[in-house]
C-alpha cells in the first residue's frame, strides 16, 4: 500500500480519498475510527489500548475521522474541532499519560477536509522499548495488534517480549565492553596516546540491533566531528565514517576521533587533560563534560537526519584513570582521593526523546554526578542547586 510509503507530513486529504475509493480494509497496521474516542476513563482506555497495540507490534497509522463497514474504508467525515492545534496537544497529552513507558517516535498530525472538520492522523512506529501497558484508571494491561485487531497480551506473549528487550540490552553491552578492548589495545580506526586517560562515548541506537540499519553516507554532509572539536579531518574505515583531530598526513596517534558506524552507532573518543600538582594528578572533569554535551548533541542530530528512530542507549567509559584525583573547585582545596580502578563505566543512559525539552546539559547530569562520586564527590560541582548549568 503507498500509504506506508509516505510519512506523517506527506499525507493529505487525497490519500483518505484514495483509502475509500480502493477499500482498503484495516489490518495489523491500519485502524479507522469515524469518532473522537471523548474524555472519559473508559474512552482514554480505549483510546491508549488502540495506539499501545501498535507500538507493541509493527506500528501502524490510527485515523480518527475516517468511517469503515466491516472493516473496510467507506467515507470521510472527519471530526469536528474548532482549534485543531489544541486537540493535537490534548491527544499528546492524553496518550503521554495514558501509556508506560512512553512510546518513542509517536506522532500526531491534523489533516484538514473541510472547514472546521478533518482528519486526526496518528502514526506508530513499532517501538524497541516495548512492551508498553495502559495505564488509565489502573487497568495496567498490554495489548497488541494482528490482523483481527487487538487483543490483552498472553503471558506466552509478554514473557517473549521482556526477553526481547533484555536480549537486545545484553547484545549493547557487549558491544561496548568489545570495543573498550579493541581501543584500549589501540586497535580501533585511529590510535589515541596512551600516556593519560581517555573518555569513550558511545550512542548505541536500539534498531541498530534490532533492524538491518545500514547508513549511506554523504559526502558532502559535514558530519560528526571529533570530541572537543569544532572540526576534524575525514577518512573511510571498515566501521564506518571516521573524523579526527591531527594532522592529515601524521595520524599514528591522535587527540580524538568519532566514528559513525554503518549500522548508526556512534563511538567518539578522545584524550581528557590531566594536571600535575605536586604528587597529586588531577584529571579535568568539568572540561570533559564542557566537550560532551555538544557531542552528544551532535551525534543526536546526525542520527535525526539518517532518520534513526529512538530509543538510543548512550553510555560513557572512562579508561586510564587510576591514581587521578578531582577536587570539586578549581584551587583543588577539596578532598579528593585518587580513584583506584584504570576504567570507568557510567550505567546507560536511555534516551527515549530527542525533543527541545532534553538539552545536552538537563539530560547528562545524572551521568555526570555518577562520574564525579566515582572520585569521592558529591555530584557535579557545575551546576547549581536548581540543575541549571553554570558554565
Amino acid at each position: 500500500m503507498k500509504l506506508f510509503e509516505k510519512t506523517l507530513d506527506d499525507l493529505s486529504a487525497e490519500d483518505f480519498g484514495a483509502l475509500v475509493e480502493t477499500r482498503i480494509p484495516e489490518g495489523r497496521q491500519l485502524e479507522f475510527k469515524r469518532d473522537h474516542y471523548g474524555r472519559t476513563d473508559e474512552a482514554r482506555r480505549e483510546f491508549a489500548a488502540d495506539v499501545s497495540a501498535f507500538a507493541n507490534a509493527q506500528g501502524g497509522y490510527l485515523f480518527v475521522g475516517i468511517a469503515e463497514e466491516n472493516g473496510v474504508a467507506s467515507a470521510i467525515p472527519g471530526v469536528e474541532a474548532p482549534d485543531p492545534d489544541a486537540l493535537v496537544r490534548a491527544v499528546v497529552e492524553s496518550l503521554r499519560t495514558s501509556i508506560e513507558p512512553p512510546i518513542p517516535g509517536l506522532r500526531v498530525r491534523w489533516i484538514e477536509i473541510a472547514t472546521g472538520r478533518g482528519v486526526l492522523a496518528i502514526q506508530v512506529d513499532r517501538s524497541w522499548n516495548a512492551p508498553h501497558r495502559v495505564t488509565v484508571a489502573k487497568d495496567n494491561r498490554f495489548f497488541l495488534r494482528d490482523e483481527n485487531g487487538k487483543h490483552p497480551m498472553s503471558v506466552t506473549e509478554l514473557r517473549r517480549a521482556f526477553l526481547f528487550a533484555s536480549e537486545v540490552e545484553e547484545r549493547i553491552r557487549h558491544f561496548r565492553q568489545d570495543r573498550l578492548e579493541l581501543l584500549t589495545a589501540n586497535e580501533g580506526p585511529l590510535a589515541i596516546r596512551q600516556d593519560g586517560p581517555a573518555i569513550v562515548l558511545h550512542l548505541v541506537p536500539q534498531a541498530s540491533f534490532t533492524e538491518n540499519v545500514q547508513l549511506a553516507f554523504e559526502d558532502q554532509r559535514p558530519g560528526l566531528f571529533p570530541m572537543g572539536s569544532g572540526g576534524g579531518n575525514r577518512m573511510h574505515s571498515l566501521d564506518g565514517l571516521v573524523s579526527y583531530s591531527g594532522h592529515e598526513e601524521r595520524f599514528e596517534t591522535v587527540r580524538a576521533f568519532t566514528t559513525l558506524f554503518r549500522n548508526a552507532i556512534v563511538e567518539a573518543v578522545a584524550s581528557v587533560g590531566t594536571i600535575r600538582n605536586g604528587e597529586r594528578s588531577t584529571i579535568n572533569l568539568k572540561g570533559m563534560e564542557f566537550d560532551t554535551m555538544p557531542a552528544v548533541s551532535r551525534a543526536l542530530k546526525e542520527l535525526t537526519h539518517y532518520a534513526v528512530p529512538p530509543p538510543y542507549y548512550l553510555m560513557i567509559s572512562l579508561t586510564g584513570v587510576r591514581g587521578l584525583c578531582a577536587p570539586a573547585d578549581d584551587w583543588g582545596t577539596t578532598l579528593a582521593y585518587p580513584h583506584l580502578s584504570d576504567r570507568i563505566l557510567l550505567p546507560e543512559l536511555l534516551i527515549d526523546d530527542v525533543g527541545d525539552r532534553n538539552p545536552p546539559h538537563t539530560l547528562l547530569r545524572p551521568l555526570f554526578d555518577l562520574l564525579w562520586n566515582a572520585f569521592g564527590q558529591a555530584g557535579s560541582p557545575s551546576y547549581d542547586r536548581d540543575g541549571n548549568y553554570l558554565r
